[in-house]
């Protein structure tokens, strides 16, 4: 019980258990929340790699990557409050940048509780001069997990330490375990983006032709979703698994304005969940910054982003 070192997929990695869970973070990559065990079960609730060479492949559909920021900019470029920012091509064949700098990198783990199950890591931006040549803002994220009887709280902060107001974008690319032929996914959603060829949002939004199904629970068989949704007051995704009586709840409980949903085409037992702060590509988007979610933050400011992952059975 309680927090350990251990290796998994070739790296130093720490295990946090207690009596219903155990889970594997990877400061080495990302500081990445790649492992929730269900004890009781004897379940894994995300999608987890058996191996190094197969969560190199697919990186971003394992466990929790950390995205700053999350999704597209278009062209690799955006301008806020006067100046212009370039942004690596990561992703030419798309002509955009995607999914940040912070999911790759090693965090350095800053504390470790015992006695509250929580483990705490931090990303120093100054400390990768490659950061900051696109993006010139010394910050610091500290995240912040938790174990506790009924699942996760996980907590990110950013804190800005550049004598500029900074623009912020967070997401997590949460990949969860969901054979597609059984499990049914529930969730309040009322519009989502339109995209365009690229996968960047229009600026228009359209009513949620699945909404009723959506919000009873809902197969995704052969369901191609890469799609994003405004978050309602209802800030739950909850996933069932009926041939497992297993319920897991993700809450954006705070910070974050979007859902992501990706299937990978519907036909592969894997469903990622997205909580996103900004709608893709907002900085470039002509829309007020509370419908996008682009955040200023000012000089020595700092601002938190919540989640819980929770678990009941049935």
């Amino acid at each position: 019980m309680g927090i350990r070192t251990i290796e998994f997929l070739e790296q130093e990695a720490y295990e946090m258990e207690n009596d219903f869970f155990k889970a594997v973070v990877l400061p080495g990559e990302g500081s990445n929340l790649i492992s929730v065990f269900d004890k009781t079960k004897q379940v894994e609730l995300l999608r987890v790699p058996k191996t190094k060479e197969e969560h190199a492949s697919r990186k971003m559909l394992y466990g929790t990557p950390v995205l700053f920021p999350p999704n597209r900019i278009e062209d690799a470029v955006f301008r806020f409050r006067d100046r212009t920012y370039e942004l690596e091509m990561n992703r030419a064949k798309e002509n955009v940048h995607i999914h940040g700098w912070v999911h790759d990198k090693k965090w350095t783990v800053s504390g470790v509780d015992q006695e509250q199950n929580i483990l705490t890591t931090i990303f120093q931006s100054s400390a990768h001069p490659d950061i900051l040549k696109q993006f010139p803002h010394s910050f610091v994220l500290e995240m912040t997990i938790q174990l506790l009887d009924s699942g996760i709280t996980q907590t990110l902060k950013v804190i800005n330490e550049s004598e500029e107001t900074m623009p912020v974008g967070v997401g997590y690319h949460t990949t969860f375990q969901f054979p597609i032929e059984e499990s049914t996914l529930h969730m309040d959603v009322d519009t989502y983006w339109e995209l365009n060829e690229r996968h960047l949002p229009t600026g228009k939004l359209l009513l949620v032709p699945y909404k009723t199904e959506l919000k009873k629970g809902m197969k995704l068989t052969g369901l191609a979703l890469d799609d994003v949704y405004p978050v309602t007051d209802d800030r739950k995704a909850v996933i069932e698994h009926p041939d497992r009586g297993i319920k897991v709840t993700y809450e954006a409980v705070k910070g974050f304005k979007h859902w992501v949903l990706f299937t990978a085409g519907g036909n592969e037992d894997m469903l990622a969940v997205e909580p996103y702060s900004w709608v893709t590509n907002a900085p470039n988007l002509d829309l007020p910054e509370e419908v996008t979610g682009l955040c200023g933050l000012k000089p020595g400011q700092e601002k938190v982003f919540i989640t819980t992952l929770s678990v009941e059975y049935f």
